[in-house]
Order: structure tokens, then C-alpha cells, then sequence
């Protein structure tokens, strides 16, 4: 069976709090009356699985409290059990609730109810386990059940648009991608996909791109890129590296020769802008880098490279060796990360090549959205493709290619 593993932190806004303080490093839990958790609203393919609430143990821990999984947000309880602070205590500060996901259950959520008399400082949410099964014809013990589809073009909407290059970029292209998981049940059978499956599981809590965006890049590796001229896909932000896992193991599968370059300090934010940026330097450094690397060779991905060190120091010589782009994944929550990766980049994007943006409508990453002001909208006159789940842009297509 395939293996699964999230792993949530107090400054992740998909956990959300309705009574809870929340703490640079902990959710503080007051004795009030009313839901202390709730979140982070994923989608979980068939299977079995634990949720595990993590106490932080400098934070008094009494009472109890009421804990469950629903999924549908909120209307569908899957699992409950009453944990006690005993308990709590005994089992090294966590909290535990085992259940179990007949079907794909979208918008999942791990609850603390609480009654007034629970204390507490929750440190971390982790939803981990096993998929089901997928059997085939060949078992034939078992009650035969045929692997989930893969998705096909078939399974877009339509836009309602024409299908045509309009001021830089191709909006019906832009729109099935952004309604299909926005509005339309494309996310969740993108969740079933054997392919998407594989590589979900690889990556497994060493990302937190959300789902919906990983389901995105899904979309353009499987369907967009291999319509482009052949170029390498390159991630600036790559942290504990779980997204470049991702793209790596699909990109191995749909553009056979294509490599993905992780680029990354591994080693915590570079100085940040104090007049735009509200993150400051240092953070994202809880990374191991060894044992990231020693990982990527365990799974045995060759199409992934991973380059430590300030961008501006690496990536014009590693882009100069490998030549031609054709996505760029700009995963950084800072003004100057963000213009350097998209100007070392656009020489070598090839004519319709993708930008995608992962951060610039978190609220608390106002820098990266006003590079893409500054350089993609008023210098460089491009218009967005996407604006959900990401904010994509596109190289021109009637750009001279050389490579």
C-alpha cells in the first residue's frame, strides 16, 4: 500500500481556531467554551488512516475535550473519541484518533471541542496512513475492483471561451484548469489518479503546497507542457523539498528527459525587506538537507537535482548548463527572491513557457505579489492566464528560441 503523510503547523492558516491564541509556535488554548481546532480541509483518498494532535509540553495541559475527523467541512463526522489530559500526558503529549476513508472524502478536518474546562497549547496537526488497495483483475481471491482512471482531457470543463492566444496567453487553457478545481469535481478525480497518487505519496509531509496546488502542476506536467517546446522545469523555494519530489516523479512519467532543479538555501530566508516583507531571515531553516538527499536517491528520482545556496549565487550558472525552461515554479514568500528567480529565468523560457506563482495572494506575502506587479504586469506587460489556485503567467509565443 501507498503511504501518506501531512503534517500541519500552528502558522499554516489552514488550521483555524475559534476560541485558540494563536502563537509564533503553538495555538494556546484557553478555558473557554467553543471549537479550540478545526482544518486544514484536505482531500483523502480511500483508506486507513490517524490523525494525531501534538501538545506543546511547556503549556499546562488540563481537562478534556472532544476530538474528531469529519470530512465534507463539517458535515460528515467520520470519527470521535473524548481525550482526557491523562492521556494526553501518557502519550508523550499527542493526541490520537484512528479512522477509516471508504471513499474519496474531500474537505477533511481534524476538530477540538472544547468545554471551558480544557487548557492547553496545541504545537502541530498530522494526518497520516495507508490508501486502499487498488486490486486488479488478476486477483482473483478478491472481489475484482479496476484501478481508479487516470484523468483525461475529458474531464475538464468548458470554459465558455475561445479557444485562442489573447494578450499573451490562452485563457481557455487558464480556466480549465482554474474552474475545473475551483468549481467542478476535477479535484477530486485528479485525487484518485494512480499517477497523481505516486507522486502525493512521494512527496508526503516534506511539502505544504496545498493540494489544489499540487492538483495544478498535476494539470501541467500531465497536459500543458508536453504541448511546448522541450524545456526543463526549475522551483525556486523547494524547503524540505516534498514539491519538487512531486513534479519530479510526474515529470519522469510525461516528459521523459525533462530535469527538475530544486533551488533552495536549505538553510532558512536570506535578509528579507523590512518596508514589504512580513517574513523575516531565518525562516523555514528546520531542514535536513542530508537526509532530504539521502531520500531522493532511496526513491530513486535521477531527474531531480537540488541546489543549496542563495539563488543569486547558483542559479545563473546551473540555468546556463541546462539550458531551456519550460516551467518555473516560484515558491517564495519575499520581495527578492521572487525578482530574481523570474528575471534569471525569462531568458531561458521557451515561447509559451509557464510562471507559476505559488504565494502572491497569501496574506502574509504582499512582497511576492508586488514583484509580480512591479516586473510581469508593469514592466514587462504580461497579462495572468490563472488566477487560481495559482497566478499563472506565460512567455510570449512569438518569442525568437534559440536553444
Amino acid at each position: 500500500m501507498s503511504e501518506i503523510s501531512y503534517r500541519f503547523s500552528p502558522d499554516d492558516l489552514r488550521l483555524k481556531t475559534a476560541i485558540g491564541l494563536r502563537e509564533a509556535e503553538l495555538i494556546r488554548i484557553p478555558r473557554e467554551t467553543g471549537t479550540a481546532l478545526y482544518g486544514p480541509y484536505i482531500e483523502l483518498p480511500a483508506g486507513e488512516y490517524e490523525a494525531v494532535i501534538r501538545f506543546d509540553p511547556r503549556i499546562p495541559c488540563r481537562g478534556r475535550a472532544l476530538m474528531d475527523v469529519c470530512a465534507g467541512w463539517g458535515t460528515e463526522q467520520i470519527a470521535s473519541r473524548w481525550i482526557t489530559a491523562d492521556e494526553i500526558l501518557a502519550g508523550a503529549m499527542s493526541a490520537r484518533l484512528e479512522f477509516c476513508c471508504a471513499h474519496l472524502s474531500a474537505g477533511l478536518e481534524v476538530r477540538l471541542l472544547v468545554h471551558g474546562r480544557f487548557s492547553g497549547g496545541i504545537a502541530s496537526v498530522e494526518i497520516r496512513g495507508k490508501l486502499a488497495k487498488l486490486q486488479s483483475s488478476e486477483d482473483s481471491s478478491a472481489e475484482v475492483k479496476p484501478e481508479s482512471p487516470s484523468v483525461t482531457f475529458a474531464d475538464f470543463p468548458e470554459p465558455g471561451v475561445e479557444n485562442t492566444v489573447r494578450k499573451g496567453r490562452n485563457l481557455y487553457q487558464g480556466y480549465q484548469r482554474g474552474i475545473g478545481l475551483g468549481f467542478s469535481g476535477l479535484g477530486a478525480r485528479i485525487a484518485l489518479d494512480p499517477d497523481f497518487r505516486r507522486a502525493r505519496a512521494l512527496a508526503g509531509s516534506r511539502t505544504i503546497v496545498g493540494d489544489a496546488n499540487l492538483a495544478n502542476i498535476f494539470l501541467l506536467i500531465k497536459f500543458f507542457l508536453p504541448r511546448l517546446p522541450f524545456g526543463h522545469i526549475v522551483e525556486f523555494g523547494s524547503y524540505k523539498g516534498g514539491s519538487a519530489i512531486f513534479m519530479a516523479s510526474l515529470a519522469d512519467k510525461f516528459l521523459p528527459g525533462v530535469q527538475v532543479i530544486g533551488f533552495d538555501t536549505f538553510a532558512g530566508m536570506p535578509a528579507t525587506d523590512r518596508a514589504v516583507d512580513a517574513h523575516q531571515s531565518g525562516g523555514f531553516a528546520d531542514v535536513d538537507l542530508p537526509e532530504l538527499l539521502q531520500y531522493v536517491d532511496k526513491i530513486n528520482l535521477r531527474n531531480l537535482s537540488l541546489v543549496k545556496g542563495c539563488f543569486e549565487e547558483t542559479a545563473a550558472a546551473t540555468l546556463g548548463q541546462q539550458g531551456s525552461v519550460a516551467l518555473c515554479h516560484i515558491d517564495c514568500d519575499i520581495r527578492s527572491a521572487v525578482d530574481y528567480a523570474y528575471d534569471a529565468t525569462r531568458p531561458h523560457m521557451v515561447p509559451g513557457g509557464y510562471w507559476v506563482f505559488d504565494d502572491p495572494f497569501v496574506a502574509d506575502c504582499v512582497g511576492a505579489a508586488e514583484a509580480v506587479e512591479d516586473l510581469l504586469i508593469r514592466r514587462d506587460g504580461l497579462n495572468s492566464e490563472q488566477l487560481y489556485p495559482h497566478y499563472v503567467f506565460r512567455e510570449s509565443f512569438d518569442k525568437t528560441w534559440q536553444w
